[in-house]
């Protein structure tokens, strides 16, 4: 019995020492850390924001970097957009109604059967009939005299486009100005009256070299002589008062004329030029 007592107060010592020692352990282990805490220098200051300075209106803002900001900026530039262009949508819709309006009165003309439009176009027809042509109908966009004249330069054989066929017209009245500005009036330049001679023969020129609806002015008899001279051809413009012949000095057996149509009282909008092909 004594020795079994002793055996287990033996033990409960050894317990009892471990314990006290695991304790120490731990406590020491607390006063390092605040000591390290305590001798560990301050966490910087949080970096105070700049000043938010009003812009002056109308002055550029810049760029943000970060998605929130850059779709802001998105937003912002597109409502500016948006706000010029608000008179060009206006114009195309007033071009548009304007264009509505001249259709319905075209087709009202059209069943008028002795309206001079009617006769104008009867008359034409009548000529091409002697010469074995037939009407090539060509959108009226303002670029209706230069689309025929490609259309007539492609049976030909010459690829070309409005756009070109501009351009080359305006080349060759640059390279001849003494032969071509004597005869653009100031009706031909738009606001033109505060402009230099210079000025207003630059502005016709832009006109000439531009697409219909990007400002370009429509074609006339100048531009139908340039482009005669340019590719060396005879143009046969067909009208109501009898076959008008542009660059008769190219006329050539081996080479026939470009042959396109004028109709002065096609549309309520103005006039208009067709294409022709074989009947």
């Amino acid at each position: 019995m004594k020795k079994a007592a002793k055996s287990s107060n033996k033990q409960k010592q050894k317990e009892t020492n471990a314990e006290c020692e695991k304790m120490e352990k731990e406590q020491e282990e607390r006063h390092k850390q605040e000591l390290a805490s305590e001798q560990a220098p301050p966490p910087p200051a949080a970096a105070e924001a700049p000043p938010i300075v009003p812009e002056e209106e109308g002055a550029p803002q810049e760029e943000e970097d970060d998605e929130e900001g850059g779709v802001a900026n998105k937003f912002y530039k597109t409502l500016h957009i948006s706000s010029k262009n608000a008179k060009k949508q206006a114009k195309k819709k007033e071009q548009a109604e304007k264009m509505k309006a001249a259709q319905a009165a075209d087709k009202e003309k059209a069943k008028n059967k002795d309206s001079e439009r009617h006769q104008e176009k009867a008359t034409i027809k009548m000529l091409l009939t002697k010469d074995h042509l037939r009407m090539v109908e060509i959108s009226a966009d303002g670029d209706c005299m230069y689309n025929s004249l490609v259309h007539q330069l492609q049976e030909e054989g010459i690829e070309i486009s409005v756009r070109k066929l501009r351009k080359a017209c305006g080349q060759y009245m640059r390279e001849h100005k003494d032969d071509v500005a004597p005869f653009i009036a100031d009706t031909d330049v738009d606001k033109s009256a505060q402009k230099t001679s210079d000025e207003k023969w630059e502005t016709y020129l832009e006109g000439v070299e531009k697409l219909a609806d990007q400002g370009g002015v429509w074609g006339g008899e100048l531009e139908l002589r340039a482009i005669s001279q340019h590719y060396k051809k005879v143009i046969l413009v067909y009208r109501a008062e009898g076959p008008h012949q542009i660059g008769a000095e190219f006329e050539s057996a081996k080479d026939r004329p470009l042959r396109i149509v004028y109709l002065r009282l096609a549309y309520t909008l103005g006039e208009h030029y067709n294409s022709t092909e074989l009947d």
